[in-house]
């Protein structure tokens, strides 16, 4: 009796034991599931924590550099000669505006265009413009356009009679004086991205006779992207083929549509339209440089 009242209570004691330790496991599982969660729940917080929120500049100021392109010559209102896009004021209205609309931020824009001026023009306004040295250090975005007149000015000198050394040494020397206006308005603006739009052809069809005008235009814009390559955030833009009608658009229109009847030179509203399409496509794929505090 006493045998079996003592295996009684060893049997009673193991299953004791055995539920206590299944008690035991349970109770930690569910503690660590529990722990699990908790850490899972913090490290979700603390991820949600260190996300950054990017800060945005509330004003942006764009200083546009140059000569009739920047002026927006071609593009008038106010003298009743523009076409049915033309707003005034060129690609640098529309830049602002654009910029002002997608990125939901007030935009200045401040026009130092001047219609006729070469290279060495618009860097003696780069050294003594007052206002220009006021308004370049507080620019965000700052446009170039520059080189147009300088090639003119060749064409002009030696007309059919042009050669392709005549271009060569012309666009050396241009080079060495983009060089020294890209310095000059670094030391108003370490900053601020540069876009420097390049220069087109606009004879292609009233001087299709110029042996070498078409190949020089691709050669000038192609050296000018080198020389913005050496410098710190400056971008070059191209335009150069923007303005090329097909043959059926020329028999349709006779004339190139995207370029003001006035003078068969500069672009109309929808040539600015153009441009600055390219303006601001390059503009929105560096907006760390210029939006961003």
């Amino acid at each position: 009796m006493k045998k079996k009242n003592i295996w009684i209570t060893i049997i009673i004691v193991i299953l004791v034991a055995i539920g206590g330790g299944l008690g035991y496991y349970f109770t930690q599982s569910k503690t660590n599931e529990q722990t699990k969660t908790g850490n899972k729940v913090e490290q979700v917080s603390v991820k949600k924590k260190k996300k950054k929120v990017v800060q945005k500049k509330s004003e942006i100021n764009i200083v546009a550099v140059g000569d009739s392109l920047t002026q927006g010559v071609g593009d008038s209102l106010t003298q009743g000669v523009g076409d049915s896009k033309s707003v005034g004021g060129g690609y640098v209205t529309r830049l602002k505006q654009d910029v002002a609309k997608k990125y939901k931020v007030k935009t200045n824009a401040y026009n130092y265009g001047v219609s006729g001026d070469t290279s060495n023009q618009i860097m003696t306004r780069i050294q003594n413009d007052d206002k220009m040295h006021k308004d370049l250090p507080k620019a965000d975005i700052i446009t170039v356009t520059v080189g147009g007149n300088d090639f003119m000015h060749l064409l002009k000198r030696k007309g059919l009679d042009l050669t392709e050394s005549d271009i060569t040494t012309e666009q050396g020397q241009f080079d060495e004086r983009l060089k020294q206006l890209l310095s000059d308005i670094r030391s108003y603006n370490k900053d601020a991205p540069i876009y420097l739009i390049g220069i087109y052809n606009p004879f292609s069809i009233y001087l299709s006779n110029v042996k070498y005008a078409k190949t020089a235009f691709i050669n000038w814009n192609k050296a000018s992207a080198q020389v913005a390559e050496g410098y710190n955030d400056t971008y070059f833009i191209n335009i150069n083929d923007l303005y090329q009608p097909s043959d059926k658009v020329l028999k349709e229109k006779g004339t190139n549509p995207y370029l003001y009847t006035g003078d068969h030179f500069h672009p109309n509203g929808k040539g600015y339209d153009m441009m600055t399409e390219q303006v601001f496509d390059e503009v929105s794929k560096t907006t760390k440089e210029w939006l961003i505090k």
